[in-house]
C-alpha cells in the first residue's frame, strides 16, 4: 500500500500534541506528505479512548475508530513532559520541527514552560499552532467545551431541527473539525511566509469563530435589518413559508430512505422544480387540475390568477407524497439527467455503494480498514495514505535519532507586511465554497481579481438579506461577506474579447480558481491543459460538487444536496422523523478549509520545485472526512448510524434544554467525571443521581432518559445566559444556543475582534465576519467588502494588465466588459 511519490509537504516535520479537538490538523498534514509525530503521554493520547470503537476492542488503545481515522499517517512517540529526561528529548524534537500543533486549555502549555515564547527560543522558525474552543484570549478562553456546546455557541444549532422540538446538532460530532482543518490550512499558509523570511509565529485558532462561518447569513440579518433571519430565534416555531400557508419542503421520505431538494432558487431552481413536477404529473402523482400547469413559472401563474396559494400548497404536498413511491437511486438518476436540484440522503452504507465515488476510485484500504479517500486530487503530488494509525510508541526511535534542522531557506528575505503580499490570483469561482478560499488569500495580502458578468450573475447575489430588505444584485450581504478584499472585474467570457482578457489575466496570475460545471472551462479555453501551456508553473484549482471526472461529474447541486450525498442529512434530526439535516449549504463551509489546504500545499511544492499543478476538488469527497469515524463504524463494524437527536457516544447528559424566554435554549454536555461532579454541584436541584456508578460515562448512559427529563425540569424557567455562564464557571460545558443577534453581542467574539467593519459602495460601512485564526506576525487585514460587479474594472485593466484607455474603450465597445 505505501507509495514512494513524495507529497507536497515532503520534508516538513510536525509535532502533534493535540487533544481530540484538533486531531484533524495533523491528519491533514500527514495526508499531504509531512512527517507528523504524535507526542503521547504514558498511557496514550485521549483520541485512543474516543468512540466509536471496533466491536470487542473498547478497552484496547488501538481499538478506537476515532483514532484510526485521525491518527492515519502519523508516527507515535511516548514522552512524559513532566519528567526531566523526556522533556529534554521533547525540546530536541522541537529544535528540528517546522510546526507544532496543540489544543490544551490556554495557559496549560505556558505553565509547563512549553508555550510559544518558550519554544521560539529553542526554535525561532517554529510555527506554533493552538487550536482551542474559544481562542487564547477573551472571557471564555479557558471555558470547557464539547462539540455540542461549540456548535451552539457558533449559532449553527439554533438553525437546525424540527419546529416543534428543541434544536439539534449534526448527528455525529464534527464541529471541532472546522477549527482543526482551518488551523492546518493556515499553518500551511504560514509556512509559505516562514520559508521566505525564516520567522516562526503563533497561530491562535478559535473553533467558536470557525463555526460562525458555517451560518451563511444568520448574523447578516441583524447587521442589515436589525432582526434575526425569518423562522429562527424567537420566531423559530414559525414555518418557513414561501407564501402564507405555503411551506417549502427541502427534505422528504422516499421508497428506501430520504431525499434533499431545493425547490425554489432563482432561474435554475425554477426550471428544476418545473421538471420535477412534470415527472410527478406524468406518473399520475398530481391531481388533474395541477398536472396541467407549468410549475417553472408558478409565480407568473399566481399573478395571473391561474394558480392560488392553496393550489401551490397542495402541489407541494402531492409532490412529496409522490416521492414516497420512488427510490433514492431513481431520483438521483433523474436529477443527473435533467439537472434537477434534488438528491439522496446517503447513509454510511450508501456511501460505499455510490457509483461516482467508485468510478473515481475514492475508497482506500489501509491495513484492512476501508477509509474515505483523498480530500483533493493534486495532479503532481497526490494525497497518499502511507501508513495506518500507529500503535502506542511505535516510532520511539525517532526520539533518539539524529537531530534534524527545520526546512528553511539558505538566505531568508526581509519580513513582509502581509503573508501573501505579491501573490496574484485570477478568481473565476462563484457561489459559496471556492470564493471563501480566494477571500482568505485576499485578506492575507494577495491581489485577487474576481471575474464576473452581469450576463451570468452569481446566485449568491440573490441570497438575502439586502440593504433595506429589497432584492438587488449590488446590495446583498452574503456576496459582500464572501468576497472581502477582492478586486471586481466585469468580463463577459462569452465574447472572444472577454476570453482574450481572461487569458492575459492567467498570464499575470500565480493561481487560478474556478468552480464552473465540469467541462465548461474547457469550452472557454480556460481548462488547465490549455493554460499550463501558457504558464507551466500555474497552480489551478477546480471545485465542484462531485469532482471533474466520473459519471456524475456534471451533477447539478448546491451545498444542501452535498450534505445529503456526504452523509450529514441522514444522521441529523430525530430517529422517529424525516431527517432535518444540517443548516443550509453545509458542505460549502467544509470545502473551503480543505481546498485551502490543497492550494497552500501546491504553492509550497511550487516554491520548492518550480512545478505548477492542478487540483481537482470535490466538495462531497472532502466533506465525508468530517464523518470518517462514523464511516469506519460501518466499514469495520457494519453499523449504520441513524439520526441521533441529542444522543452522543461521548457525553451524557448531552442535550439542548428549554429555558426562560421565547424559544430560548441552553446546550449542556458532560463528558468526564469531573464535569459530572461540577454539574451536580452547580445544579443542586438535580436530585436522585448520587450513585457512584454514574461517574463513568457508561453508567450515565444507562439512565440517559431519566437524566434528560430531570435536567429539562431544572432548566425550565431559568434565565438562559445566567444559567449557561454559571455552568461554565463551575466547569461544565454549556452555552446559550446562540441566535444571530446574540453573536453580534457575544463577549468572546467581541473581545477577539472577530467582526470587522468594512466599506461597501452600496451597503455602507457595516460589520462582516473576520478571521478564524490570529497570526501573530502576519495577521489578516481585510480592506473592503466584496465588490459590486465590475467595481474595479478600470483599475484592473489599467493597473494590473497595463491597458491604455484606447484598449479599454475597444473592449467596452465590443461588449466584453459587462
Amino acid at each position: 500500500m505505501p507509495e514512494s511519490t513524495p507529497g507536497p509537504l515532503d520534508g516538513i516535520r510536525v509535532l502533534d500534541l493535540a487533544t481530540p479537538l484538533a486531531e484533524a490538523t495533523g491528519r491533514v498534514f500527514a495526508d499531504l506528505g509531512a512527517e507528523v509525530i504524535k507526542v503521547e503521554p504514558p498511557g496514550g493520547c485521549a483520541a485512543r479512548r474516543t468512540p466509536p470503537f471496533e466491536d470487542g476492542r473498547e478497552d484496547d488503545p488501538e481499538g478506537s475508530l476515532f483514532w484510526r481515522a485521525w491518527g492515519l499517517g502519523k508516527a507515535s512517540v511516548v514522552l512524559d513532559l513532566e519528567a526531566t529526561a523526556d522533556r529534554e528529548s521533547f525540546l530536541d524534537l522541537v529544535r528540528g520541527a517546522d510546526v507544532l500543533v496543540e489544543s490544551d486549555t490556554p495557559g496549560v502549555m505556558e505553565a509547563r514552560g512549553l508555550g510559544f515564547e518558550a519554544l521560539r527560543r529553542e526554535n525561532p522558525s517554529l510555527l506554533y499552532v493552538s487550536v482551542t474552543p474559544f481562542g487564547q484570549t477573551g472571557p471564555e478562553a479557558t471555558s470547557p467545551a464539547t462539540d455540542l456546546t461549540l456548535a451552539s455557541a457558533g449559532g449553527l444549532v439554533n438553525l437546525q431541527g424540527d419546529k416543534d422540538r428543541p434544536p439539534v446538532p449534526i448527528g455525529h460530532p464534527e464541529a471541532s473539525h472546522h477549527g482543526a482543518v482551518q488551523g492546518a490550512a493556515d499553518a500551511m499558509l504560514a509556512l509559505l511566509s516562514r520559508n521566505k523570511d525564516g520567522r516562526g509565529q503563533h497561530l491562535d485558532v478559535s473553533t467558536h469563530a470557525a463555526m460562525v462561518w458555517t451560518l451563511l447569513f444568520a448574523e447578516a440579518f441583524p447587521v442589515l435589518l436589525g432582526e434575526n433571519q425569518p423562522a429562527s430565534g424567537e420566531n423559530r416555531a414559525q414555518p418557513q413559508e414561501l407564501l402564507p400557508g405555503v411551506v417549502i419542503p427541502d427534505k422528504a421520505a422516499c421508497k428506501d430512505g430520504f431525499l434533499v431538494m431545493t425547490l425554489v432558487l432563482g432561474e435554475v431552481g425554477a426550471k428544476s422544480f418545473g421538471g420535477m413536477m412534470r415527472w410527478a404529473a406524468e406518473c399520475g402523482g398530481l391531481d388533474d387540475d395541477l398536472a396541467g400547469h407549468d410549475w417553472a413559472v408558478m409565480f407568473e401563474l399566481l399573478g395571473q390568477g391561474k394558480l392560488t396559494p392553496p393550489d401551490m400548497a397542495r402541489g407541494f404536498e402531492q409532490f412529496v407524497a409522490f416521492l414516497k413511491t420512488r427510490t433514492k437511486g431513481e431520483v438521483q438518476q433523474r436529477a443527473l439527467e435533467n439537472k434537477w436540484l434534488i438528491g439522496p440522503a446517503w447513509t454510511a452504507a450508501d456511501l460505499q455503494a455510490d457509483r461516482q465515488l467508485a468510478a473515481r476510485d475514492y475508497w482506500r484500504e489501509v491495513a484492512g480498514t476501508t477509509h474515505p479517500g483523498p480530500f483533493a486530487r493534486l495532479s503532481e503530488t497526490p494525497v497518499q495514505y502511507r501508513r495506518p494509525a500507529p500503535t502506542l510508541g511505535q516510532d520511539q526511535a525517532l526520539v533518539s535519532s539524529a537531530r534534524r534542522s527545520p526546512a528553511l531557506p539558505a538566505q531568508p528575505s526581509a519580513p513582509r507586511a502581509q503573508l501573501f503580499e505579491g501573490l496574484k490570483v485570477a478568481d473565476f469561482s462563484w457561489v459559496g465554497a471556492l470564493p471563501l478560499v480566494s477571500k482568505d488569500l485576499a485578506n492575507l495580502g494577495a491581489t485577487v481579481v474576481r471575474i464576473e458578468s452581469e450576463k451570468h450573475v452569481d446566485p449568491v447575489r440573490m441570497i438575502p438579506p439586502w440593504t433595506d430588505g429589497i432584492p438587488n444584485i449590488s446590495t446583498g450581504y452574503v456576496m459582500a461577506n464572501f468576497n472581502q478584499s477582492k478586486l471586481g472585474l466585469a468580463l463577459d467570457l462569452g465574447t472572444p474579447e472577454g476570453r482574450a482578457v481572461a487569458l492575459e489575466l492567467v498570464d499575470w496570475a500565480d493561481v487560478v480558481t474556478e468552480s464552473f460545471t465540469p467541462g465548461s472551462a474547457a469550452k472557454l479555453g480556460l481548462d488547465y491543459e490549455t493554460l499550463r501551456k501558457r504558464k507551466p508553473d500555474l497552480v489551478m484549482i477546480s471545485s465542484c460538487m462531485r469532482g471533474q471526472t466520473g459519471p456524475e461529474a456534471a451533477y447539478t447541486a448546491f451545498g444542501l444536496q452535498g450534505a445529503g450525498l456526504a452523509g450529514f442529512v441522514a444522521v441529523t434530526g430525530w430517529p422517529d422523523r424525516v431527517p432535518s439535516g444540517p443548516w443550509g449549504a453545509y458542505t460549502d463551509f467544509i470545502a473551503p478549509r480543505y481546498s485551502l489546504c490543497a492550494l497552500a500545499a501546491a504553492l509550497l511544492h511550487r516554491e520548492k520545485t518550480g512545478q505548477g499543478q492542478y487540483i481537482d476538488f470535490s466538495q462531497v469527497e472532502a466533506a465525508i472526512h468530517f464523518l470518517e469515524p462514523m464511516v469506519l463504524d460501518y466499514t469495520v463494524n457494519g453499523r449504520i448510524a441513524d439520526r441521533a437527536g441529542h444522543d452522543s457516544q461521548r457525553a451524557c447528559p448531552n442535550g439542548v434544554f428549554a429555558t426562560e424566554g421565547v424559544e430560548r435554549y441552553v446546550a449542556i454536555s458532560v463528558e468526564g467525571p469531573e464535569q459530572w461532579a461540577a454539574l451536580r454541584s452547580a445544579l443542586p436541584e438535580l436530585t436522585g443521581f448520587d450513585d457512584p456508578e454514574l461517574e463513568p460515562l457508561a453508567g450515565r448512559l444507562t439512565r440517559k432518559a431519566e437524566l434528560d427529563a430531570e435536567l429539562a425540569r431544572v432548566c425550565a424557567g431559568k434565565e438562559p445566559f445566567a444559567l449557561a455562564e454559571g455552568l461554565r464557571r463551575a466547569g461544565v460545558p454549556a452555552y446559550i444556543v446562540a441566535r444571530g443577534t446574540d453573536l453580534l453581542e457575544d463577549p468572546q467574539l467581541l473581545d477577539r475582534g472577530f467582526f470587522v467593519e468594512l466599506d461597501h459602495p452600496r451597503i455602507g460601512r457595516v460589520r462582516f465576519d473576520g478571521a478564524v485564526t490570529r497570526f501573530s506576525a502576519t495577521p489578516a487585514r481585510p480592506t473592503w467588502a466584496g465588490p459590486t460587479i465590475g467595481q474595479h474594472t478600470f483599475e484592473v485593466l489599467q493597473d494590473v494588465l497595463g491597458y491604455d484607455e484606447a484598449r479599454i474603450a475597444e473592449l467596452a465597445e465590443a461588449g466584453a466588459l459587462t
